[in-house]
């Protein structure tokens, strides 16, 4: 079958690989409906990170089921509709069943598709076929009218948004919101349109970028373009820090306010990172970084969905399978591939 590849810096190909069988109990093959390109994948893709080729790419996508071993196949039949975590995760160890499937102990640390030494062993998700093991723990069906290509990017970039500001709106909805767009660009606006879903009273969504602004805005989110991030930006319930930079981390943490939470999209790639400590120290901050837990968290935004978050308006680009290689490499807030 055919897999597109990272194989080189600013550079994709399509290669011919063996398609994945069903080799045991609880396995699915998934066809990929639709898969969406992370905001990391273009950092991976310039070498801007610590990610090295080859390895598959496409970790953010949805599909339907093909083929299931025979034991599960009565309560996951041919034709269903379901979201893939990235992570893969046996949902039966000590991590999985305390809710960190992120960190599953039956499988390498961080093993995923389409990212990294994980792409290699379980592909990535622009092939032809991906093989689902621990399929009753990993698979979440969602409903025949949802649009696939809205949730594409479920896996990943929208359940960050749960984690920036869905956690604690579901706690307490009448927390205000400020939320700091940039190199984590599709990031920020799920959050900003999720937490305007979700009541927040106050969502202000800050970027230099007139495009994410203007889609901001559509939500109907109050918007304020900004061509440097300040040193600070009012005092705010939760601050969700998508910008990337020195400067708009900075920004968000002197952004908390009073027993406030901070979390944070952004990936530095580096052990040395300054904060503000005694001011949040003062104000009793929360702050929150790490990966998203794709599996527990991929329920709580289909359930959003379906009353009536609509992810869609962030997609800025819809591309053909066939044009995924060159696709891929172009600069869009987000793209979604559709086969």
């Amino acid at each position: 079958m055919q897999q597109l590849q990272f194989t080189k810096r600013n550079r994709l190909d399509w290669v011919e690989v063996p398609e994945p069988k069903i080799t045991g109990a609880n396995q699915a093959l998934v066809r990929p409906m639709a898969v969406a390109r992370c905001d990391l994948d273009l950092p991976i893709l310039r070498g801007q990170t610590l990610f090295r080729p080859p390895f598959p790419v496409g970790h953010e996508f949805v599909g339907e089921i093909l083929e299931v071993s025979e034991d599960i196949s009565s309560s996951y039949p041919k034709g269903m509709r379901v979201a893939v975590p990235f992570q893969i995760s046996c949902g039966h160890c000590a991590h999985c069943e305390s809710g960190l499937t992120k960190s599953c102990s039956s499988v390498p640390h961080t093993s995923a598709y389409g990212m990294g030494k994980g792409a290699k062993e379980y592909g990535g998700a622009l092939s032809d076929l991906i093989l689902v093991p621990y399929a009753k723990e990993m698979l979440v069906p969602f409903s025949s009218k949802i649009d696939p290509t809205a949730i594409a990017s479920i896996s990943d970039n929208i359940v960050e948004a749960w984690k920036l500001a869905g956690l604690a709106l579901k706690e307490n909805k009448d927390r205000s919101v400020l939320v700091l767009g940039g190199f984590a660009s599709s990031i920020g606006l799920y959050t900003a349109a999720l937490a305007k879903h979700m009541g927040s009273p106050e969502v202000v969504y800050l970027d230099s970028d007139n495009k994410r602004l203007d889609i901001a805005e559509s939500y109907g989110v109050k918007v304020e373009k900004v061509t440097s991030m300040p040193k600070s930006f009012g005092k705010f319930d939760i601050v969700a820090e998508a910008n990337g930079t020195g400067e708009g981390w900075e920004c968000g943490l002197r952004s908390v306010g009073i027993e406030g939470i901070f979390s944070s999209a952004s990936i530095f790639w580096t052990n040395s990172v300054p904060i503000p400590y005694l001011e949040l120290y003062n104000n009793g901050a929360t702050l929150k970084i790490g990966r998203v837990r794709s599996r527990e968290w991929i329920p709580e935004i289909l359930r959003e969905v379906e009353a009536g978050y609509d992810p869609s308006k962030v997609t800025t680009r819809k591309a053909a399978w066939s044009n995924a290689a060159e696709a891929f490499l172009e600069e869009e807030t987000k793209l979604i591939i559709v086969r």
